[in-house]
């Protein structure tokens, strides 16, 4: 899950009564709060590491993380 402290939309207590939720629930998780952003991060900068954070997840998920290395 990933969470701009600054969103309006959605309180960060939500993100963090999910990660409770699925931690009880024995279900592997990742939370990765962002501290200025809000609903959207809008620094291209910030995007960017967003989507390879995400990448990299999936590829540890999907057990393809030593695939990309190739």
């Amino acid at each position: 899950m990933i969470h701009g402290i600054a969103d309006d939309n959605v309180i960060v207590a939500n993100t963090l009564r999910m990660s409770a939720a699925l931690l009880t629930a024995g279900r592997p998780h990742e939370v990765l709060l962002l501290p200025s952003a809000t609903h959207m991060a809008t620094d291209p900068d910030v995007s960017v590491s967003i989507d390879l954070y995400e990448l990299r997840f999936l590829e540890r998920s999907l057990g393809l993380a030593n695939e990309s290395a190739r």
